[in-house]
């Protein structure tokens, strides 16, 4: 190494610091008399369909903070706060909905109840869930089906390919098969 690349001044050292430190914001997150972020108020009037010009007067920021802002929000599901608001609302006030929701989504998603119930107590869970960022289980399970599918149609495609069988022979062999499979499993 270079001798400039040794040495450790005031900035480097500084540098270091903060990186060991972690990341922290630069400055506080300034908030209305409600409690509202900037970001939350710009958020919510994007859902009024203002636009990122009309904001930054609004709300005190920065024409580039606004449009920053709105480059964000486009990459969230349309009205997600006011969806989080009456979700969060339906769970809590009412235990016999929210127990048919916990169930309707373990069976859709494949997860098990209490796996539910552990994701939605999580912080940011129920809008996780809102954006679509839930593991699909049972549609991972679907697609593995398929490709079992799409193998054994490979298989099978290959094995024409290169067997010395007619067709039609092997047309009715598939056709015992099938019919064998059809027994095995209505027997049981």
């Amino acid at each position: 190494m270079k001798a400039s690349r040794l040495r450790l001044d005031g900035t480097m050292i500084t540098t270091l610091f903060h990186k060991l430190r972690g990341k922290r914001r630069k400055h506080p997150i300034k908030r209305d008399e409600t409690g509202k972020s900037a970001r939350r108020r710009a958020f919510e009037a994007f859902d009024q369909g203002l636009r990122p010009a009309r904001i930054a007067q609004l709300v005190p920021i920065s024409p580039r903070t606004a449009y920053r802002y709105f480059a964000d929000w486009k990459r969230l599901p349309k009205n997600l706060e006011t969806r989080y608001r009456v979700a969060k609302a339906m769970l809590k006030n009412d235990t016999g909905f929210s127990q048919g929701v916990i169930a309707v989504l373990a069976e859709a998603l494949g997860m098990s109840a209490e796996e539910v119930v552990e994701r939605l107590q999580k912080p940011w869970g129920l809008k996780q869930l809102i954006m679509g960022r839930w593991p699909n289980r049972a549609k991972e399970m679907r697609q593995s089906e398929e490709e079992a599918r799409l193998d054994a149609a490979l298989t099978l495609i290959f094995f024409v390919e290169h067997s010395e069988m007619p067709p039609q022979e092997i047309v009715d062999w598939l056709l015992l098969l099938k019919e064998k499979f059809q027994k095995e499993k209505g027997g049981k």
